[in-house]
């Protein structure tokens, strides 16, 4: 049988594994972090907040869920832009420049060695042969079936 609660609970333990994930690639790895991989981790800590109210709060329930959709289409449109950079497809902004804030030379040597002068088109890591903006977009993808359908399931009860 289909739970919508259990169905919130395991989208917040994987948008907790993903974040845990990405700040362990980029920090215990070493791997560097564009600004658009940055940017599309902000949809996932608004996503937390919102399932849990989700998980214990039923009388808002599809404000909230609009609110979901809304930051899952977010990190979409992100993914798919970054996607996009790294294939060629769109060219880079001023979002992708490294900006570079260090007081002395040798921080700024190590800073241009980690990053390169790439900006957000050079993929410094993958998983399973993809990119973690194309798998971002690809699991985001998934999380706005999974909303929808969800909305629909509950449009149809109120009906």
């Amino acid at each position: 049988m289909f739970s919508i609660s259990k169905t919130y609970k395991i989208l917040f333990v994987i948008n907790i594994l993903i974040l845990s994930a990405v700040y362990y690639i980029e920090y215990g790895m070493d791997v560097y972090a564009c600004n658009l991989c940055k940017y599309q981790r902000i949809p996932y800590f608004l996503n937390l907040i919102i399932l849990i109210f989700l998980i214990f709060d039923k009388i808002k329930f599809l404000k909230l869920l609009y609110v979901l959709i809304l930051s899952i289409s977010i990190n979409i449109l992100i993914s798919f832009y970054h996607v996009g950079i790294e294939q060629k497809i769109f060219s880079e902004t001023e979002v992708c420049s490294i900006k570079k804030n260090t007081n002395n030379t040798s921080d700024l040597l190590k800073q241009l060695e980690k990053e390169g002068m790439s900006g957000c088109s050079k993929v410094t890591f993958r998983l399973f042969g993809l990119s973690l903006s194309t798998l971002n977009l690809l699991t985001n993808l998934s999380f706005l079936i999974i909303c929808i359908y969800i909305f629909r399931n509950e449009q149809r009860q109120k009906n």
